[in-house]
Order: structure tokens, then sequence, then C-alpha cells
């Protein structure tokens, strides 16, 4: 079963990027379930979030794979998915057992995470009645 939002969104080709996001408005009840399904994956918004506290908005592979508590082919997938949305980008250097990789979003990236703290922001606020009686 599709939901309002999801019903109103045109088809896109299958491996297209998605449309970049926009800015909620409060008067499109739809706009609150437009969650974007690249960020809000468990595990993506983990990196994300892990990824927008650090210095520099950058981190080492190993301190996310142990801050995070995956393996190294659960991280990797997760960060080729991010990749190829455009939202992160991987920096290796070196080669073998004395290489290291670096993880930091980008600028389409930085926006799409502040759009969905937004959009979150809006549904929270909505879900507690704007206010009214919340905690």
């Amino acid at each position: 079963m599709k939901t309002v939002a999801a019903a109103a969104q045109p088809r896109r080709k299958a491996g297209a990027p998605p449309p970049e996001p926009e800015t909620p408005r409060t008067e499109e009840p739809a706009a609150l379930l437009e969650l974007d399904p690249l960020i809000h994956e468990r595990t993506r918004l983990a990196i994300l979030t892990a990824l927008a506290t650090a210095d520099d908005h950058a981190a080492g592979f190993l301190d996310l794979r142990d801050g995070l508590h995956l393996t190294d082919g659960n991280l990797m997938t997760h960060l080729r998915t991010l990749e190829q949305g455009g939202l992160i980008q991987r920096n290796k250097t070196g080669a073998g057992r004395g290489s290291s990789t670096t993880v930091q979003w980008t600028p389409k990236g930085e926006r799409a995470f502040r759009v969905y703290l937004d959009r979150l922001e809006v549904l929270i606020h909505a879900a507690r009645g704007h206010g009214e009686g919340a905690r």
C-alpha cells in the first residue's frame, strides 16, 4: 500500500539519483512523510550523524566502524550507498595494511542532512501538538 506522499511522487528510473530535497512546508501534511530514505535508514543516519559531529565533518573508517559497532562489510555497504547518492566521499591513502580511509560528507550531503533534520523537526513538532502539552 502506497502512502499519500509516495503516490504523489513521480516515478524515477531505476538507478537514477533522487531529486534534490526541499525544505518541507508545514501546511502540506504529505511533506511530513518525505524523510529521505537514503538518510533515514538507521545505520546511514548514524554514519551521517557521526560525520556531522566530527571535526571537519570527517572520520576515519576504523573510527566509524568501531564507534558504530559495525563490521567492515556492513560499513562498506552503507558507505558505498551514501557515496553513490553523492552524500559522502571516501579518501584512501596508502596501500595494503598501511592504508587509511577517511570519510567526509560532501556539500550535497551536508544540505541533505540539514533538510532531513528540518523535516524531522517539523514531524516531531506536529506529533507533539505544536508545543501544546509537550513533555
